[in-house]
């Protein structure tokens, strides 16, 4: 159980896509403004991991659909890297990152798939955790929280940012380039 929920602690707050686009919108928008977006991707999370908790073991082994993930999700990387490489904080506020583009983030986003793949079909639980639908629902939640926490972190360094946006804005597009790297290893 605690590996379990070590495992969800990492994979939900650590950097990835998902959460580098919340913390970019939490920079611009602010946070009020950025839950669309953060209702957008717990929407795909929840999409996504009813689908992988329907189909665990099919996913896990066919290795077609997880390189056709690698590629739609290396595709959506690489537009959200240009946008962000490019963008000013005036020209932030005109990229609209909401709910679509939650939902997006998330259907594209290798690492949740990983993440609901291992989460619900690589640990045998006891209790109310060995019930999938709600493991499933602990997992939609500890994700969720984990771009909220992003959103709010983006928000709460705003000013700072606006200073040295082109740092923040090449450390960030790094981050989405590590992101695409890591979906081929």
């Amino acid at each position: 159980m605690n590996s379990f929920i070590l495992f969800l602690i990492i994979m939900s707050f650590t950097p990835g896509p998902n959460t580098i686009m919340a913390m970019l919108s939490g920079q611009n928008r602010g946070f009020k403004k950025s839950l669309p977006l953060n209702l957008g991707m717990a929407v795909g999370f929840s999409i996504i991991g009813i689908i992988i908790m329907l189909f665990a073991e099919q996913f896990r082994d066919n290795m077609k659909i997880l390189f056709l993930m690698k590629i739609l999700g290396s595709l959506y990387l690489s537009y959200l890297t240009y946008h962000v490489y490019y963008s000013k904080p005036a020209k932030n506020k005109m990229i609209i990152l909401g709910f679509k583009n939650g939902l997006l983030v998330q259907l594209s986003n290798v690492k949740v798939y990983l993440y609901f793949i291992t989460g619900l079909s690589a640990y045998s639980l006891t209790g109310k955790f060995g019930i999938m639908p709600y493991r499933l629902l602990v997992m939609v939640i500890m994700g969720s929280l984990g771009t909220l926490s992003w959103t709010l972190f983006g928000k709460l360094i705003e000013n700072v940012y606006k200073r040295h946006y082109k740092i923040f804005n090449n450390v960030i597009a790094i981050f989405l380039i590590v992101s695409i790297i890591d979906l081929w290893r």
